[in-house]
């Protein structure tokens, strides 16, 4: 009861968020400036105009990008919906799919609502609802990708679908190929045992149309199936200079923490709390099972790695910006978190938790410090739950009232 109770504080705050958004979006229907203009809406007119099939005469680099997930924005614009409405929209198919994906890993369903709704009302999400990108998309594509891999069939659709995924993964942004080979490693036997020609070709369609046409389409024109990023050895343009997540942070170590904590809260301490539980069962009980929560870790923490080497800058505004890229690494970091939790029968702590990390919706605005007075006082509450010391009181009124 007490589980439903918090499920439902978690979506009256997200639905609280989505109103709101849906409300800036309809009356400041105009994106603001930025990588909105600068790519993401001329990608998607490339793709309304046909010029996406002849690049040559591309005015920026970055039009170059993989556009699947910009397909969708192009849709926005065909139907004149307003593109400040794109990531809200996008936002709810998150959800919808973070809700399947805790299914998958057999969260109890308010558990899962919980989980859903903590994710989709993180910082690094709502930031984005009015603005025009392709992250969020992203993130969707990595959430059906584990829950197709997670169970393989033997049919046809299920290796049409998967292509699907996966190739709308990768032609979403370069660096979602960094998690569809993370994926193939951690997939690839689930995947061997049921594959043939037949299925393998019925996967190699739509993975190609969705996914391997951006990188043929750029090598046919540039010679860089990357372009413009310089990897590889191919030809190329350098945008971002020298400048990685790893080696920004290492220089302004205490504001790259601050923008993660900005971006997450207290769930960037999840990172921690993999590691610690991995050294634990690998290192001190030698357990090498990998269950459930060892996989969804060593997935989050391999992504997270894979994370340092995105691009960033040392404003920051911008370190702030990039952890937008880390979808792919939180989704299973906080996912095995979840179900870390239900192994010990936590799932009202982390609950009450959760709810501590969402409470500061009712400013809009972003001061995440002020979670280190939230989450003590949601403990605090789950301690007297947990002691009965409401109940206590409630029944120590109703008596004095008698008197």
């Amino acid at each position: 009861m007490k589980l439903r109770l918090i499920a439902n504080v978690c979506l009256i705050v997200a639905l609280y968020y989505f109103v709101y958004y849906v409300y800036l979006g309809i009356i400041n229907p105009i994106p603001a400036l930025g990588d909105s203009w600068d790519y993401h809406i001329p990608i998607a007119t490339t793709i309304l105009d046909g010029r996406f099939l002849n690049p040559s005469d591309f005015k920026l680099p970055q039009w170059y990008y993989p556009g699947s997930s910009e397909a969708i924005n192009a849709l926005f614009i065909l139907l004149h919906i307003p593109l400040t409405l794109s990531n809200i929209f996008a936002t709810c198919v998150l959800f919808f799919c973070l809700l399947y994906l805790a299914k998958v890993f057999r969260l109890q369903y308010y558990y899962a609502i919980i989980f859903a709704s903590a994710f989709t009302t993180l910082n690094v999400v709502v930031r984005w609802l009015n603005a025009v990108s392709i992250d969020v998309w992203v993130a969707v594509w990595f959430a059906l990708a584990i829950v197709l891999l997670e169970n393989p069939k033997k049919n046809y659709s299920y290796f049409a679908k998967l292509g699907l995924v996966l190739g709308m993964l990768i032609g979403s942004k370069y660096t979602a190929f960094i998690f569809f080979l993370v994926l193939s490693a951690f997939y690839f036997k689930n995947i061997i045992k049921v594959l043939t020609l037949s299925r393998f070709l019925m996967f190699l369609v739509p993975f190609s149309i969705f996914g391997l046409f951006w990188y043929i389409r750029n090598y046919i024109y540039t010679q860089n199936p990357f372009y413009p990023l310089l990897v590889l050895g191919f030809p190329g343009k350098e945008i971002f200079g020298n400048y990685r997540v790893w080696n920004v942070g290492l220089k302004y170590p205490i504001t790259m923490f601050d923008s993660a904590l900005a971006e997450y809260k207290m769930w960037i301490f999840v990172v921690i709390l993999a590691l610690l539980w991995l050294i634990y069962q690998y290192l001190i009980k030698r357990q090498y099972h990998l269950n459930s929560i060892n996989k969804l870790f060593i997935l989050g923490l391999t992504n997270f790695l894979f994370y340092f080497t995105f691009p960033t800058s040392e404003q920051p505004w911008i370190m702030v910006s990039s952890f937008r890229y880390s979808f792919p690494a939180f989704i299973p970091l906080m996912l095995g978190t979840f179900l870390l939790a239900a192994k010990y029968k936590k799932e009202e702590l982390i609950g009450y938790l959760a709810v501590g990390n969402m409470i500061m919706v009712t400013s809009l605005e972003y001061h995440p410090k002020l979670v280190f007075i939230y989450v003590p006082l949601a403990l605090l509450i789950f301690y007297l739950q947990k002691k009965n010391l409401f109940l206590a009181a409630k029944k120590y009124i109703k008596k004095d009232l008698k008197i």
